[in-house]
C-alpha cells in the first residue's frame, strides 16, 4: 500500500469578516484521488461449441479427474443439477435442458420510410425507365438458413409513380401482396411520386477559428415519401453464438491468436546436390582434374 500525502490551503475557507473571524466556512473538502492498477491480461478465449443435451448422457472423465485432483466439488458430480429458475430479464442465461432452438427468436415483419432507391432499378429505356418485371440485378441467394433462393432487383408495379412499387434482392418466385408487402427475403419499396416529406439534416463543424458553425449543405429538403417493408432475420444461428468462452491454461498470456507463415525459403548458397558435376564442368583437361582443389580428386594412375 501506498501512503500519498496532500497539503490543502486553508486560506479559500476561512472567514475574514469582524463577527466570525476565523472560522471554517466549509465542513467538507473535494480533491481528485487517481488510481491505478496493474494487471497481467488473462489472455485470448477460446469458444467452447454449444452441445445441445440428448439422450446420450454427456461424459465428464477427464473434467472429473481434473476437478478432483484440484479439491473442487460441484453437484453435477453427483449426477445432478443445479435447478436455475428461469425468467424474462435474463434472456441470454442458458438454462439447464433447454434446446438450442429455445434461444432463437423469429424475425418480424418491419415498415418504415426512407430515401427512394429508383436509381437500382431504373433501366435504360429513356422513355420508359421502370419497366414492370423487367430484372435489373438477378442472381443466386441464400437466405440465413442457407435456403437457396432466385433472387432480383426489379419493378413490381408502377401506377404512374403514384406509387411504384420495387424490389431489391427480392426473392422471383414469391407472392407479393402489393397492397400491404409482407416479403420473406429481400426489400420491398413504394415510392409516391405526388407526395413529399421535409426532411431536416442537421450537422455542426469547426471553422478555422475553433468556433462551432452550422455545416455547409445542411438544412431543410423536400424528398418522395417512400415507405420499405422486409422482415429481420431476428435471432438465429448466424447471427447468435453460444458458445461459452473459457480460458485454456496453455494460452494464459495469450493476448494475440499466434501467426503462422508457411511459407519457407531455403538458401542452399552454392552448395548444392549436383556439385560435383558442377565442379566436373570446370575441368577442362587432366592437368586442372588433377590440380583442382589442391588434390580434391584421388587419380588413380
Amino acid at each position: 500500500m501506498e501512503i500519498i500525502k496532500r497539503k490543502i490551503l486553508l486560506e479559500d475557507y476561512i472567514n475574514r469578516s469582524e463577527s466570525n473571524w476565523g472560522e471554517l466556512t466549509t465542513t467538507a473538502y473535494t480533491m481528485n484521488v487517481f488510481f491505478t492498477q496493474d494487471v497481467d491480461d488473462m489472455g485470448i478465449g477460446v469458444d467452447i461449441p454449444f452441445i445441445a443435451k440428448g439422450v446420450t448422457p454427456p461424459v465428464y472423465t477427464t473434467l472429473l479427474t481434473k476437478l478432483n485432483l484440484s479439491n473442487y466439488t460441484f453437484e453435477f458430480m453427483n449426477n445432478t443439477t443445479t435447478q436455475v429458475a428461469e425468467t424474462p430479464y435474463f434472456p441470454n442465461t442458458r438454462y439447464p435442458g433447454k434446446l438450442i432452438e429455445s434461444y432463437f427468436i423469429n424475425g418480424e415483419r418491419v415498415t418504415g420510410m426512407t430515401e427512394d432507391r429508383l436509381e437500382d432499378v431504373k433501366s435504360y429505356d429513356q422513355i420508359s425507365p421502370y419497366k414492370v418485371d423487367f430484372d435489373i440485378t438477378k442472381g443466386s441467394y441464400k437466405d440465413f438458413k442457407e435456403i437457396p433462393f432466385q433472387g432480383a432487383s426489379k419493378v413490381l408495379d408502377n401506377d404512374l409513380m403514384s406509387p411504384i412499387t420495387y424490389m431489391i434482392d427480392g426473392d422471383t418466385s414469391e407472392t407479393i401482396n402489393l397492397n400491404n408487402p409482407d416479403p420473406q427475403n429481400g426489400i420491398i419499396y413504394k415510392t409516391y411520386s405526388g407526395l413529399s416529406r421535409t426532411i431536416n439534416v442537421t450537422g455542426i463543424q469547426l471553422n478555422v477559428d475553433g468556433q462551432i458553425e452550422t455545416g455547409e449543405g445542411y438544412g431543410n429538403y423536400v424528398i418522395p415519401i417512400t415507405r420499405f417493408y422486409y422482415k429481420n432475420q431476428g435471432y438465429n444461428n448466424t447471427n447468435s453464438l453460444l458458445s461459452a468462452s473459457t480460458k485454456e491454461e496453455y494460452l494464459f498470456g495469450i493476448t494475440s491468436t499466434p501467426k503462422v507463415f508457411s511459407d519457407l525459403f531455403i538458401d542452399r548458397g552454392r552448395a548444392t546436390i549436383l556439385e560435383s558435376h558442377m565442379q566436373l564442368g570446370e575441368i577442362t583437361n587432366m592437368r586442372e582434374l588433377i590440380n583442382y582443389g589442391n588434390g580434391y580428386y584421388k587419380i588413380q594412375k
